[in-house]
């Protein structure tokens, strides 16, 4: 697998169609709320991230992202916007190489963190995020971005983790223990298959999970992980995030 940063109009312009593929976006108008090869060729010849990584068939994954300002000004972390990987190679170490790519991009720039968002009911996201390489919840957005046209998300609430990764820790991500007192939020295995087969069951699940995931974390709970069964486990305040 090679992983590389991205100039080409060529390049640009099929990173582009891969990510539209991804996201399923059929419509002229799924297509350009997706991106635009445009804006990737903008953000490429700004200096900011634009890669794609390949194999022997050709390009199978791209990801975007820039280096994000701090509250005091200068750039503190990576701010990963997008990532997808086709869909016949997903599970098979794409997503790790790109984010092993972006994790030296931006230490080589002097940035300590990397920071992105994810849909929670996504699983297999949830898993190789808080599980694999051992990111951290960090808030929960309700309809983060409003309202996408763009295929996947397309009738669906956008709520969003914002996770946080530390770049220098040597800590291996796992599943979190359910420790006494822990809450548990259940979603479903496949939510993306279930938006295609039963939209309105999909929106009911959205729902639920956002409640819980107010409810709780309104009262001091906080967000440990994902348990082996793939629920979310919170903790009350009287556990620290440090034990």
């Amino acid at each position: 697998m090679n992983v590389v940063l991205l100039h080409t109009p060529a390049h640009l312009d099929a990173a582009a169609e891969l990510l539209r593929s991804v996201w399923q976006a059929r419509t002229e108008a799924e297509r350009l709320s997706v991106i635009s090869t445009t804006t990737l060729r903008s953000l490429s010849h700004s200096g900011n991230y634009v890669a794609g990584a390949f194999d022997g068939t050709g390009m199978v994954g791209c990801a975007v992202g820039w280096a994000g300002l701090g509250p005091s000004g200068p750039p503190d972390h990576m701010y990963v916007d997008i990532t997808g990987v086709a869909r016949t190679r997903q599970g098979l170490g794409v997503g790790t190489a790109i984010r092993l790519h972006q994790r030296r991009w931006a230490l080589d720039r002097g940035l300590r963190r990397m920071r992105w968002t994810f849909d929670p009911l996504v699983a297999r996201n949830a898993y190789f995020n808080l599980c694999k390489i051992g990111a951290t919840v960090t808030s929960f957005e309700a309809d983060f971005y409003g309202r996408l046209d763009d295929g996947t998300n397309t009738d669906q609430t956008t709520d969003r983790f914002t996770v946080d990764w530390d770049l220098t820790a040597t800590a291996v991500g796992r599943y979190a223990s359910i420790e006494p007192g822990a809450e548990l939020i259940p979603i479903p295995a496949d939510i993306t298959a279930l938006q295609r087969s039963d939209p309105a069951r999909a929106r009911r699940e959205r729902l639920s999970v956002r409640d819980r995931l107010r409810s709780l974390l309104d009262r001091g709970y906080h967000i440990a992980g994902l348990s082996e069964h793939h629920d979310y486990v919170l903790l009350p305040p009287s556990w620290s995030r440090l034990r």
